[in-house]
């Protein structure tokens, strides 16, 4: 369900509205990322505590995203059954219980159980943010409000090591999770009475839908009666939207192998201290904020119906900057290679979600984004223990060259799901059951 206006209510304008969204789930993806990156920075103090290797280090991690995968479609369905806001609060306060948890975790296993709950928590919170941003934007500033929103991915990725590895040092690990959790909590306040009510239908829907199926329906009533007829079932069967799955896997593989392992490798490999790891290790993923942002500029502006342009370059020129990185021979050649390599990579981030998210009326679009962001969060699950394992076996070398695999099955799959939203409408035949009404919005 979409959050009612009701009637009698101040309203705000849109781009009041859409400005106050965008700062509010700024702030909250960026305590999102700090809270499960925290780890990342106090692995090595953590392995050292329980006698851990690489591979049981990359487990912890992976136990993580295996539940965050598999909860990122239940909690798109769940936030379009009671609604976006609900949804992110209980995510938000729920996970900060758990983060607090990880710091009085007394054994490996129990800081396995906590890290799985962990993932559930954080599973339902990506779902209903896109939706939060589809009601409370017009369809032409979608995907810049989101490459806004979402740059805090890569900036709380960024604020995580710079965070972490002082309070880490001064007070240790534990105390830094009991911190973050306590962020936690502050922002699902802020969130629940802060949040903008949604646009109305009529403004948030985008009139594309209607050129490219029927140019006399209009947008509010096929976004009104598309959205029953695209239930639970008829969305997973939905092919076309496994293809932006798979896309959006092959890319966070390189995303989450290097946010999990370079502060560890750093410390570990390149004998540097933990708070100079988590400065260095923040460089790369202010430059990915800038990739995301700019990234969801130029979809808007210039790739809507030709992403393909925008998103094979960069993962082709991202994954030579990789292999640059794979081989450098000195910590600060690293570090330059693998913030170019991001800045690129990131400008196709929301490019991928793009058409999707423009296309698809409101009232599905968090079922629809948990299903493409569960496969990304299926590949943070493989990256991390996989990477351990082959640092472990063979080498970090081998580990930072996998994610090359990742790259190559973004490009595959870039080439597999449409770009144009008339290639894309095909698959959805019910966005054109309603009867001409009239002329849409523009």
């Amino acid at each position: 369900m979409s959050e009612p206006i009701v009637p009698g209510t101040p309203t705000l304008s849109p781009q009041r509205v859409t400005a106050v969204t965008v700062t509010i789930l700024f702030v909250a993806w960026i305590v999102d990322y700090i809270d499960r990156l925290v780890i990342a920075t106090a692995l090595p103090s953590i392995g050292r505590e329980f006698g851990l290797n690489h591979s049981q280090q990359g487990l912890l991690l992976t136990a993580f995203f295996i539940t965050y995968a598999l909860f990122q479609f239940p909690g798109g369905l769940l936030a379009d059954k009671i609604g976006a806001k609900k949804t992110m609060v209980i995510a938000l306060v729920s996970w900060s219980v758990f983060t607090g948890l990880t710091g009085l975790a007394i054994s490996f296993g129990m800081l396995l159980i906590v890290r799985v709950l962990f993932g559930v928590t954080e599973g339902i919170f990506p779902g209903a943010a896109m939706k939060a941003v589809a009601e409370r934007t017009v369809p032409k500033n979608r995907m810049t409000a989101n490459g806004i929103i979402l740059g805090s991915n890569p900036f709380g990725a960024a604020l995580a090591p710079l965070i972490a590895a002082p309070v880490i040092t001064a007070v240790g690990w534990r105390n830094s999770f009991f911190a973050v959790a306590a962020a936690g909590v502050v922002v699902a306040v802020v969130l629940w009475f802060g949040l903008p009510r949604p646009l109305p239908a009529e403004i948030a829907v985008d009139s594309t839908v209607d050129s490219t199926v029927d140019s006399t329906v209009d947008s509010a009533v096929t976004a009104a009666v598309a959205a029953p007829q695209l239930g639970l079932l008829r969305l997973l069967r939905k092919g076309v939207l496994w293809r932006f799955t798979l896309l959006f896997g092959g890319y966070d593989l390189v995303a989450w192998g290097l946010t999990s392992w370079v502060p560890g490798y750093l410390q570990t490999v390149r004998h540097v201290s933990t708070n100079a790891s988590g400065a260095l290790a923040s460089i790369p993923f202010f430059c990915g904020t800038i990739g995301t942002v700019l990234g969801g500029l130029l979809y808007d502006r210039a790739f809507h119906g030709r992403h393909r342009l925008l998103i094979v370059p960069s993962f082709v020129v991202g994954g030579g900057f990789l292999l640059l990185m794979a081989w450098a021979p000195s910590t600060g050649m690293f570090i330059v290679y693998q913030s170019a390599s991001l800045l690129v990579l990131y400008l196709s981030f929301m490019p991928i979600f793009g058409l999707p998210l423009r296309l698809l009326p409101r009232e599905v679009v968090g079922s629809a984004s948990g299903l493409i962001n569960m496969g990304g969060q299926i590949a943070g699950a493989i990256a991390p223990f996989a990477m351990g394992f082959l640092a472990d076996r063979f080498s970090f070398t081998a580990a930072f060259l996998f994610l090359e695999f990742g790259l190559v099955v973004a490009v595959i799959a870039t080439f597999w799901a449409p770009q144009r939203p008339e290639d894309l409408a095909k698959h959805f035949p019910e966005l054109a059951l309603a009867p001409a009404r009239a002329t849409p919005v523009q």
